[in-house]
């Protein structure tokens, strides 16, 4: 069976060290994945699940790809 991107799941909190790790405030990061700093919270500590466009956002914004924050990648 394929898997879709939709049915990755992803490690919330590499997004939240690797925003740490850059210097980034949860304000700046939001403002530069198009996202509100509420919502990048709840990401970080894992109380929404995103869709992948959002993930892709928060990634590229962090200058990463999205397969860097999926769980398992590349099994």
């Amino acid at each position: 069976m394929e898997r879709t991107q939709e049915s990755y799941r992803y490690d919330f909190n590499k997004i939240r060290l690797e925003r740490a790790r850059q210097g980034k405030s949860i304000a700046q990061l939001a403002e530069e994945a198009n996202l509100s700093p509420k919502t990048l919270i709840r990401i970080e500590h894992n109380k929404v699940i995103p869709r992948p466009q959002t993930v892709g956002k928060i990634a590229a914004a962090l200058g990463k790809d999205i397969e860097d924050f999926i769980i398992n990648a590349g099994l």
